[in-house]
């Protein structure tokens, strides 16, 4: 699952001039006044872990069905298409669910939609263990990916709530690592669980295996975030925004005397707090209940869908449909993919990638017994974790840097590497060459979803912006969907055209970058 990018706009106004002298505003702080004087130490810091963890167990529900599917295929009797659909089903449940789940937390809190949710995710991640074919699988995959469209996103929104303005960029950052720690994760458990042979028999029709057991490993990290959700306070944004103002004022206190190491909160000099503007303007927007919301709705999506913002909005949408096929499509792909290629290492000497993928025309004729092969490959554990430390460290490589490189440079970058590394794929026969330029590929498509939401949130006004990055991504999300389920019969069709096409997804999303504005 790909990076997700929040737009959150917090209001400061001649905060830095007041604290600076030390005076008390008439009319109370302003939320940034007042976060800036809570401190920041041990609460965002702990808070920025479990955003990462919840970021962590929305990978782990997408990823880890890429190292279940190929174990599964025989007990389940799935073809590659249905491997594919039922792979691409979180990313489907996730689009789906994405506005339902930010007008709840928008309207019911943060810190409970996330605990919940959380548990639900582990839930219908758990219970997937007891699927017993395409049908049953694909409907508790799709409701896993319903659940956890909450913390994939929400997090992000809780965890900048409670971070001061100077550090928040940095700690959202700090967080996204955590999708790479979430390959790792789903690469190790699963090396280690499907290393034993065993079976349970609990019925004639139903063996309970390693494989099943790997849904419930994949969704602790989830089941344990929600528990430690349960212990953490609302967002005091939030609370503010609902004019639960004394409440607020209250977690500032507790964050104050954790970040301090003080007993007391007598030093903390906020004693009121004043609502902002834009809580103030969503306040009274709000007060119609759905009228409101519905009229509010309008007013953001018209702006989008006129000159010049269509023009902006389109290109980003293009830019989403790349970085999102590739990304979640072929990294969805990419442990059966390294498994074929492994599976051929010892018996067909220097084969590129497409001979062995295509094998109704490379394999030799099997007997009916043999057809189905439900073994992974040590290498496929290997270079799936791999492709999570890529990951983990390009994303820290890439939040010190962009700051100092522009945006659009950085777009460019990671789509011709992503690029060219599709095309190599088609000229090397070497496996190992050939696991490193799929790492390449996936990683680097992938973090253009993250540079294509910095470009949302930095094209598109305020009024705007959060529907702007919704309906981007959520296009995004469906050509994920779309290319998950489709890749693995594209690619046993015609590999070479298959790759491509994507790579000249690829430079066609590198040449509409230069059409951005500058900002």
């Amino acid at each position: 699952m790909a990076p997700s990018a929040v737009s959150m706009v917090f209001t400061v106004e001649n905060a830095k001039s007041a604290l600076e002298k030390g005076q008390k505003p008439p009319d109370g702080h302003s939320f940034d006044e007042a976060l800036e004087l809570a401190g920041f130490g041990r609460v965002q810091i702990v808070l920025s872990i479990l955003a990462g963890l919840g970021m962590m167990a929305s990978i782990n529900e997408a990823m880890g069905m890429s190292i279940i599917l190929p174990a599964s295929q025989c007990d389940l009797d799935l073809d590659a298409g249905e491997k594919g659909i039922v792979g691409g089903a979180v990313f489907l449940g996730t689009m789906f669910s994405s506005y339902f789940w930010g007008y709840l937390a928008d309207t019911k809190g943060r810190q409970l939609i996330l605990k919940y949710a959380l548990f639900a995710t582990s839930f219908f991640g758990a219970i997937s263990c007891f699927a017993t074919g395409f049908v049953s699988l694909l409907v508790l995959r799709f409701l896993t990916g319903v659940c956890v469209a909450a913390p994939a996103s929400t997090v992000y929104a809780y965890l900048g709530e409670f971070t001061t303005p100077s550090r928040r960029s940095q700690m959202l950052s700090f967080a996204s690592v955590w999708g790479g720690v979430g390959i790792v994760y789903v690469s190790l458990v699963g090396w280690w669980i499907l290393s034993y042979d065993w079976v349970v028999v609990i019925s004639d029709s139903f063996e309970f295996k390693p494989w099943r057991l790997l849904f419930i490993v994949n969704t602790l990290p989830a089941f344990l975030n929600g528990i430690a959700f349960c212990f953490c306070p609302e967002s005091p944004k939030f609370l503010v925004s609902q004019g639960r103002n004394e409440e607020a004022l209250e977690i500032l206190r507790k964050v104050y005397k954790i970040n301090k190491g003080a007993d007391t909160a007598e030093g903390y000099e906020v004693t009121a707090l004043r609502l902002d503007p834009e809580d103030a303007i969503a306040r009274e927007q709000n007060g119609d209940g759905s009228v409101g919301l519905f009229r509010s709705m309008v007013q953001q999506t018209l702006p989008i869908v006129k000159l010049p913002y269509l023009v902006y909005f389109v290109i980003c949408c293009v830019h989403n449909i790349g970085a999102f096929a590739i990304y979640g499509g072929l990294g969805l792909w990419f442990p059966e993919i390294m498994n074929q290629v492994f599976s051929q290492q010892d018996t067909h000497e220097d084969r590129k990638v497409c001979m062995i993928l295509q094998r109704n025309e490379t394999l030799p004729v099997v007997t009916e017994l043999e057809i189905c092969d439900d073994e992974v490959k040590i290498e496929t554990f290997l270079y799936t974790l791999l492709l999570g430390v890529i990951g983990c460290i390009y994303a820290l490589i890439t939040s010190a840097i962009l700051g100092r490189v522009d945006q659009k440079v950085m777009m460019v970058f990671n789509c011709i590497v992503a690029g060219v590394s599709g095309i190599a794929l088609q000229f090397i026969a070497n496996s190992y060459a050939v696991a490193i330029l799929f790492c390449l590929e996936i990683v680097f498509a992938g973090y253009c979803v993250l540079l294509v939401n910095a470009n949302v949130v930095a094209i598109f006004p305020t009024n705007v912006r959060a529907m702007a990055v919704a309906l981007t991504n959520m296009i995004g999300r469906l050509s994920c969907f779309v290319a998950s389920a489709v890749i693995g019969l594209l690619i046993l069709q015609n590999c070479p055209v298959t790759f491509y096409m994507l790579s000249g997804l690829l430079f066609l999303c590198a040449g509409l970058t230069f059409l951005l504005p500058k900002k």
